[in-house]
This record gives C-alpha cells, sequence and structure tokens, in this order.
C-alpha cells in the first residue's frame, strides 16, 4: 500500500514539474514577444523621429533659398544655399544636409523629343542631344556600347511611341526579351537612377556618368547655369560648345568672378568663349540663374537614422515649392 502511494507522489511530482517547465516556456515566450514589440515601437518612434526632423530640414532648406535668391538676378555659388559640410545637433541626433543646384548638371528629360505635328518620329538630334552625345565622348570613353546609341536608348525610353529611333535603340520588344523583363518607360525620369533601367546598360557605364547627370521631375528643361558649374563639372561647357577645349572650359570656371557671371552675354564673351562664334540654339542653353535644386539630408537619431532628397522649385515670386520626396535609410 506504502509503495503504491509512493509510485503515486512521484507520478504527481512529475506532472507538476511538467506543468512548471510548460509555463516556463510559455512566460519565456511571453517575455521575447513582449521585448520584440517594445524594441519594434521604440524603432517606430526613432524612425517618426527623425522622419520629422527631416522634415524640418526641408522647410528650413525652402527658407535658405528663399533668402538666398530674393531680389536675385543670379544663382552663384557665393551665396548662403550654396554652404556645404554644416551640421547641426538636435536633440539625442544630428541633421546635415547639402543643397545642389540640379543646373549645374545635364538633365536627362531634356533627351526628349516629341514627334512632328504629323505624328512622325522626329530622327534629326536636337541640341540637347547631341550635347550629350559629346558629353559621352568626352567623359565615357570606356562606355559598354557606342554613344550613339546610348542617347538613342535614352530618348525612345522617355518618348511615348514604341518605334526604335535607330538600329542602336532599344524599345519594349527588346526589354520584354530579357530574363527578368519589363517594359520601356515611356515617359519623363523621376531620378537619375531610372538610368540602370536603360537597356544594356552596366554599372561602370552608370558610374561614369553620374558626376554629370541628374534628373528635374517632369521638366525637359535644359539650361546650365555656368556660375554653379565647379571645375569638375566644367566639361559639360564643351559637350555644349564642340569648339571648346575640356582644359578651357576648366580656366573659364576657374577665373569666374568670385559672384558668377552677371549676365549670359557676359559669360559667352568671356575667356576662350570669345573668339568662338556659337549657335543661338546652343546659346539659349545656357543661363546665370537657377530655379531647381535638390536637398539630400541626413538625419541621425539614437540608434536610427534617414536620408531624404527633394527637389525644390523657386518659382518667380520666390515661393519655393516640393516637386518630389524620397526617404530611405540611415545610407
Amino acid at each position: 500500500m506504502m509503495h503504491l502511494q509512493s509510485r503515486q507522489r512521484g507520478v504527481a511530482l512529475v506532472m507538476v514539474l511538467m506543468i512548471v517547465a510548460i509555463v516556463v516556456v510559455i512566460a519565456v515566450n511571453m517575455s521575447g514577444r513582449l521585448q520584440l514589440t517594445l524594441q519594434r515601437q521604440q524603432n517606430l518612434q526613432q524612425q517618426q523621429q527623425a522622419f520629422w526632423y527631416a522634415m524640418g530640414t526641408e522647410a528650413f532648406a525652402r527658407q535658405v533659398l528663399r533668402r538666398s535668391l530674393q531680389g536675385q538676378e543670379t544663382a552663384h555659388l557665393g551665396q548662403d544655399w550654396a554652404l556645404q559640410g554644416a551640421v547641426f545637433p538636435v536633440p539625442d541626433g544630428t541633421i546635415s544636409g547639402v543643397i545642389t543646384d540640379l543646373q549645374s548638371c545635364f538633365n536627362l528629360n531634356a533627351l526628349y523629343q516629341a514627334a512632328d505635328p504629323s505624328g512622325q518620329m522626329n530622327t534629326e538630334a536636337t541640341p540637347a542631344q547631341q550635347s550629350f552625345q559629346r558629353l559621352l565622348e568626352l567623359v565615357a570613353t570606356d562606355l559598354s556600347m557606342p554613344a550613339e546609341f546610348l542617347m538613342a536608348r535614352i530618348a525612345d525610353w522617355l518618348d511615348e511611341d514604341t518605334l526604335l529611333r535607330t538600329a542602336g535603340s532599344a524599345e519594349d520588344d527588346d526589354y520584354a526579351a530579357l530574363v527578368y523583363p519589363y517594359y520601356a518607360g515611356n515617359t519623363l525620369m523621376a531620378t537619375e537612377t531610372e538610368l540602370r533601367a536603360i537597356y544594356q546598360i552596366t554599372p561602370d557605364d552608370y558610374k561614369l556618368l553620374q558626376p554629370y547627370i541628374c534628373v528635374i521631375p517632369d521638366e525637359q528643361v535644359l539650361q546650365l547655369n555656368v556660375n554653379t558649374l565647379t571645375e569638375d563639372t566644367a566639361i559639360l561647357l564643351s559637350a555644349l560648345v564642340a569648339e571648346l577645349d575640356p582644359s578651357a572650359a576648366m580656366d573659364l570656371v576657374a577665373n569666374r568672378p568670385d559672384n558668377g557671371f552677371e549676365s549670359v552675354d557676359e559669360f559667352w564673351g568671356s575667356g576662350a568663349l570669345a573668339g568662338i562664334e556659337v549657335d543661338e540654339a546652343i546659346k539659349e542653353l545656357v543661363t546665370v540663374s537657377s530655379s531647381y535644386f535638390k536637398l539630400t539630408a541626413r538625419i541621425g537619431y539614437q540608434e536610427s537614422g534617414m536620408t531624404m532628397e527633394s527637389v525644390l522649385k523657386v518659382h518667380q515670386d520666390q515661393g519655393v515649392t516640393i516637386m518630389s520626396r524620397r526617404l530611405g535609410g540611415a545610407g
């Protein structure tokens, strides 16, 4: 009898231990989930605070552009908006931002070419297209395809039709035949990174062009501000004016007045340009003012962070509007 009672007590003890073990497992699981939920909530709060810091940076950039360009006929690198390397401390974080002029680079959307009034495709290159092809020949000698092929493929990516511009171009059928198929954009680009989607372009091709290109969303304008070009991007002038040697273009930018050229006529009469006959269609691609800028902001907050790129447009009444905004990780 006592032996049976001892066995029953042993079984009861085992059952109690099993129940305790199950409760411990459940408690540990609940604790882990609670910690995960708390961490997720903390991350969300940090990201939200970083987002509002980014919005504050954007609002500040609008004020800086408005203040810098108010009453000014020109935009140049001596103005407050062009300040580089500024870092601002904020509670539990830092903010850094850089404003760049989107008219000191080649706007890829300027390669768009509409059909003629009869609806037929225009095959004669525009001044912007001719300049871009010269740019490729100057800075991308190691391009994986002929310069005229890439120019044509970008133009076909931008236009609305599905007709090939030239034998070396690409349209929907070419993209659809890829291992991972997609279609041509057939609209203006939203960002210069879309260039990587162009048929057969390589990462090395993109790196060659990246310092010289940009995209102004929904705008086909190509007007280079000669006051905001740097010595590194002066070669864009040689792309515009075939007779202007790259070294002469660099000298022209290096010897520019501290506050830039006061007028386009002053620019065309300076340096090596004074002795060059320039077509009026090319002259129209040059300006001394700017309307389109890009803010690149980096936000650090506690263990989180965020990057933001905003394209801003300055209107004639000095109002500043946001054309596009992209948010990303700390980067």
